[in-house]
């Protein structure tokens, strides 16, 4: 399981999601995240279950290098990192 941390947020459990890996931190780039995306950052942050998720324009997505880009849960992941694969074979994945 990696590490994630929120920032940018009014508490620990909001904000832009971080992911670190290779010894830094970085960015999750994706162009439409919703409940189901929110909801495993949440509980592998111990937050609970998401209640909003956020989508920002371009300009307030954050600098910096990018840890992950289009993801999408199903909402039951351990972690981001494993939502691309977990995925039923009908769905369609961002990429």
């Amino acid at each position: 399981v990696h590490i994630l941390r929120l920032v940018g947020g009014g508490s620990r459990c909001d904000g832009r999601v971080e992911i670190f890996q290779r010894g830094m931190w970085g960015r999750v780039l994706v162009d439409h995240w919703d409940v189901q995306e929110a909801s495993v950052v949440c509980r592998q942050l111990r937050c609970g279950e998401a209640e909003t998720a956020y989508n920002p324009l371009k300009p307030q997505r954050g600098m910096g290098p990018v840890a992950l880009r289009g993801i999408r849960c199903a909402g039951h992941e351990a972690s981001p990192t494993l939502c691309n694969t977990s995925l039923p074979q009908s769905a369609p994945v961002a990429g």
